[in-house]
């Protein structure tokens, strides 16, 4: 190949990645998870493929034709043929001259920043909770413990992968689930809302080893996976589910003691990473009406009803 010196990074890399899809399929070992949606079906992993359904300029690139490697959005397409990993995908753009996706935070870092977040919405009068981009729960405060009548050696004993905001939603045998499910439709609509976060916030995630042993774990739970294949991102939601600023979900309160008496909430996301980082992200519930506000306030979280409130602020437009 006469490769021009400015595509010469680039070619290698998707020459290499080409290869190793091509070993994987003839040794078995390539991942196929029957609940990924394939929009591009199979795949033999040659140029002809490649420049047929991604890019049709890359035989010219390998002839020397052409003088810099493609556009981002080119870029990206062909790392999502090539199902690449983040890492895969930032290899591509930085072979491309182009800005790496930014990685997610692991370890320690994520850690410090659960704990930042945590310090940064510790006065909130409001049920609280910490969640990563896979949507484990980190960190739940008291008033989410108190709200559920959980203690934090009860919730310490939930296993860490079913700590997550996806099996409160679908698995009946955690602590939360009989309460979030009191009302059918708003369970359902609060479902489907959370699986389309879920993959849109990790859109560029699906061949992570963690995506998919996450997905496949929840798989097994009852309904979910019906519930997965509704939520297809590229494509406008139904007329019927409503946007997502419309999403409340009722829930029983078992600190009140009275399973008839409802608490209808909205859930709020908090970023403390201003522009640093979007996770970890805290998801916060406020009252969605009066008669929640008053509920509130016997529990004892400070929340003043509508008629109490001196000044709401004002549009600017």
């Amino acid at each position: 190949m006469k490769v021009h010196p400015e595509c010469r990074a680039f070619v290698a890399v998707v020459e290499e990645l080409l290869e190793r899809r091509r070993q994987e399929l003839v040794s078995g070992s390539l991942p196929s998870q029957r609940w990924q949606i394939d929009d591009w079906g199979p795949r033999k992993w040659h140029h002809t493929e490649l420049e047929d359904t991604v890019y049709s300029s890359y035989k010219r690139m390998r002839q020397g034709s052409i003088t810099r490697p493609p556009r981002r959005q080119i870029v990206m397409d062909i790392a999502d043929y090539l199902n690449c990993s983040l890492a895969e995908r930032n290899r591509l753009l930085l072979a491309a001259h182009l800005m790496p996706v930014e990685p997610y935070h692991t370890g320690n870092e994520l850690q410090s920043l659960v704990r930042l977040t945590a310090e940064a919405t510790i006065h909130l009068p409001m049920p609280l909770m910490i969640i990563n981009r896979d949507w484990r729960i980190h960190y739940a405060n008291d008033h989410l413990l108190a709200f559920y009548d959980i203690t934090a050696d009860q919730l310490a004993t939930i296993a860490p992968e079913r700590l997550n905001v996806l099996h409160l939603l679908f698995d009946p045998t955690l602590p939360f689930y009989a309460n979030i499910i009191a009302h059918h439709e708003s369970s359902q609509q609060m479902a489907l809302q959370t699986i389309t976060g879920f993959k849109t916030a990790n859109r560029l995630c699906q061949h992570e080893s963690w995506y998919q042993e996450t997905v496949d774990h929840l798989m097994l739970l009852p309904d979910f996976a019906r519930s997965w294949q509704q939520i297809v991102i590229d494509q406008p939601a139904p007329v019927d589910r409503g946007p997502a600023s419309s999403v409340v979900f009722t829930s029983t309160l078992p600190c009140l003691h009275d399973m008839t008496r409802l608490a209808r909430l909205r859930p709020l996301l908090i970023s403390a990473g201003y522009f640093h980082f979007d996770f970890p992200l805290a998801v916060g519930f406020v009252p969605a009406d009066d008669a929640t506000r008053a509920l509130f306030q016997e529990i004892g979280l400070p929340y003043p009803l509508h008629n109490e409130q001196s000044s709401g602020g004002h549009f600017v437009l």
